[in-house]
């Protein structure tokens, strides 16, 4: 009877057995083919540094920086093994003893709480599968695993999985992770360090340290103590490590990306495809990190000081914060407020939003919204209207290279990416005037030459209608000189001299430091063309490079993982305006800041020079000013045409963002003054007559071209003027 029993249980073993061994055996051979790992090449980060060569950031596809077995510390793999699969320097791939202890686990849970994963599966999954929860995928892992163990030696199958591994943050591999966390290579590990690294696998999210150190503690105690259970550490090296605390790298540790590191990106993926996406490249710019920082703040700082100005009532730094206002806000809406209203869906320029519990339909003409979540309203006649973001940039050039040294293009990269540094296009209002003033000194006028400033009518062919420009605060005046009308900001003294002066020269003067979009109107005396920050500061750089133009550039060099130099980048310079009158505009733009509209700026320890910029109706505020080897151009304004109020100029919004940044930017310096070039002198002239100034009267040093300069003299004039004593 027995023999019976055991013989049908037999027979029913053997033909289950059979289909299931086939089918083993044909998921085995049609299994990817391992051997490719012996190539494998993983996308790694590149990194960027700064002109200094002090590292910057990284871009890429993964943040990821390979390094070879040898080069992880032996605490480091031993962290890993202890926390992963203490079994690995033992099994072929599978462990079968880490199966059973998980499921017995699992089931007194109720829930999955360990997993029998090896190392080996861990890596085949992450390298060859997907995370689908089903029997035919852990099949799969599993009969990979051996193969992989198979042709692989532990060392190895240790590298590239230390190498795969995701450990939160962005972070690909122990390399990666240990920059991210601890600011420093996985060669410079402590114990505890390693430690934390190894317990991120299970769940990067819940222990990252970042945001949960105590739990990220309690996981990295956990590591220690399989540490020391297998024996890797002594008693007396696990209690020191656990009673160190939690000190991860503050240092943009939330940064993945910013407006420079795009810029990199865009130009590496536009250049090099392909080889761009794959990584391991060093890239080396013309960015001044110290400047960069700098830049960030002082934006900051500046755009929070105007948002009080004009009752903005926040800034946000993420979407996150916006989410967190919604959240918080009552369904009451009262006129006049500013609340924020959850995107439901944008067809077009309309936007369906949600705020105080009911749905509108709010206009977003010429601003994409299509990945926002949260959008600011403002509630006028009881209905919500779309209300713009405050924003600003900055762009800090070398006056003698034109390379970037600060780059800033917008207030918070995090809720707005979009670099409006590069890519927002703006009237440059007041801040075009220098190019009138640079024609006119071409044309053989001086400084101190007059124009007739009363307001004329002039047809506007972009309206069809005529136009009489008017001064700011209506101001009046009848005859200025030329220095007077650039210091001063007058619009009707720049409109005449451009009608007198006619749209050519102005024109080719534009061309000649970049601004070749600008059009023969006469509403071009006060700005009406559009511009982008880089623009505008690049047309300045020629003014304080006494007529050499620079192109701008960001990027000095860049070489592969093999050490080979794809590209290298020098400046690019050529002379486009004789020095003798640029130095002459150089110093009535000086003359801005110590008589007229930068006034604000005559107390900086450095010699510069500038231009304040207003818009119609105060949509945007500008200042571009230099000293002898920096030039810094700051815009601010609302994402959209909006006025930021009335009064808010650009001596009042950006100049005091320039001024904090060429505070500390012009001090890394010489203080020296422009230079005099051959052709030129400085001549003391009497501010009242303009003639040259002697020992009756004061005198207001001015530069001008040799030969240009007045004759008479104080003295000539009041013997002029003076009755003979005969009369």
């Amino acid at each position: 009877m027995y023999k019976k029993l055991l013989v049908l249980f037999g027979s029913l073993l053997l033909a289950a057995g059979i289909p299931i061994l086939t089918y083993l055996i044909y998921v085995y051979f049609t299994l990817p083919d391992v051997k490719l790992l012996e190539t494998w090449t993983p996308p790694e980060s590149s990194t960027v540094y700064d002109y200094r060569g002090r590292y910057y950031g990284d871009i890429g596809v993964e943040r990821r920086y390979y390094v070879k077995i040898d080069e992880i510390p032996e605490k480091v793999i031993q962290a890993f093994v202890a926390a992963e699969d203490r079994n690995f320097f033992k099994h072929h791939g599978i462990d079968f003893g880490a199966i059973v202890r998980a499921t017995i686990a699992n089931i007194k849970a109720g829930r999955i709480v360990q997993g029998g994963s090896t190392i080996t599966q861990q890596l085949a999954r992450n390298l060859f599968l997907t995370r689908e929860r089903t029997i035919r995928r852990k099949i799969r892992e599993a009969l990979l695993a051996l193969k992989i163990e198979r042709v692989f030696d532990k060392r190895k199958i240790l590298e590239l999985y230390l190498n795969q591994i995701y450990l939160g943050n962005g972070a690909y591999g122990v390399e990666a992770a240990s920059r991210v966390y601890f600011g420093k290579s996985v060669k410079e590990l402590t114990l505890e360090e390693a430690a934390l690294l190894a317990g991120l696998p299970k769940a990067p999210s819940k222990f990252n340290p970042f945001v949960n150190p105590e739990l990220a503690k309690k996981r990295r105690d956990y590591v220690l103590r399989r540490m020391l259970e297998e024996g890797y550490i002594t008693r007396e090296e696990f209690e020191v490590a656990v009673n160190k605390p939690v000190v991860v790298r503050t240092e943009n540790r939330y940064r993945m990306s910013d407006y420079v590191l795009d810029m990199v990106k865009e130009y590496l993926i536009e250049k090099y495809g392909d080889l761009a996406l794959q990584g391991g490249l060093k890239i080396y710019t013309t960015i001044d990190k110290d400047l960069q920082t700098l830049a960030v703040r002082v934006l900051k700082k500046g755009l929070k000081r105007v948002a009080k100005m004009v009752g903005v009532p926040y800034l946000p730094e993420t979407e996150e914060e916006l989410e967190e206002i919604y959240k918080k806000q009552g369904k009451k809406l009262a006129e006049g407020k500013v609340y924020v209203a959850k995107v439901l869906k944008v067809e077009g320029e309309v936007a369906e939003v949600e705020v105080g519990g009911r749905k509108f339909s709010i206009e977003v003409k010429g601003v994409p919204l299509e990945r926002r979540r949260y959008v600011m309203v403002k509630i006028e006649g009881g209905e919500p209207v779309f209300f713009p973001d405050l924003q600003g940039a900055i762009v800090s050039l070398d006056v003698h290279t034109g390379a970037i040294r600060a780059l800033v293009g917008g207030y918070s990269y995090a809720y707005s990416p979009f670099n409006r540094a590069i890519k927002a296009k703006r009237q440059p209002g007041s801040a075009i005037k220098p190019v009138i003033y640079m024609a006119a000194l071409l044309k053989g006028e001086t400084q101190i030459s007059s124009i007739d400033a009363r307001p004329r009518t002039f047809y506007d062919p972009t309206t069809g209608e005529e136009w009489t420009p008017k001064n700011y605060d209506d101001r009046e005046y009848t005859v200025v000189t030329l220095r007077q009308g650039l210091a001063k900001s007058i619009n009707t003294a720049t409109v005449n001299l451009l009608d007198k002066l006619g749209f050519d020269v102005v024109l080719d003067v534009g061309y000649r430091v970049g601004l070749d979009n600008l059009k023969p109107y006469y509403s071009l005396a006060l700005g009406t063309v559009e511009v982008t920050p880089l623009q505008l500061t690049s047309a300045y750089q020629v003014f304080a490079n006494l007529g050499v133009r620079c192109r701008p550039f960001l990027i000095r060099k860049i070489v592969d993982r093999t050490g080979r130099v794809l590209e290298e980048n020098y400046p690019k310079c050529e002379e486009v305006l004789p020095p003798q009158e640029t130095r002459v505009l150089v110093d009535m733009l000086r003359a801005v800041i110590l008589e007229g509209t930068g006034r604000m700026a005559r107390d900086l320890p450095r010699i510069v020079a500038g231009k304040t910029g207003t818009t119609d109706e105060y949509m945007d505020a500008w200042f571009i000013g230099f000293s002898p080897y920096i030039v810094t151009g700051v815009w601010v304004g609302f994402d959209i045409k909006k006025s930021l109020g009335n009064g808010m100029n650009g001596a009042r919004v950006a100049l005091p963002i320039w001024k904090d940044f060429m505070a500390v930017a012009a001090s890394k310096y010489p203080n020296e003054d422009f230079p005099l070039p051959e052709g030129t002198v400085i001549v003391p002239i009497n501010p009242k007559d303009f003639v040259v100034a002697d020992e009756t009267c004061e005198g207001v040093e001015m530069v001008f071209v040799e030969g240009t300069q007045p004759k008479l003299t104080c003295s000539d004039i009041r013997n002029l003027i003076t009755p003979q004593e005969t009369w």
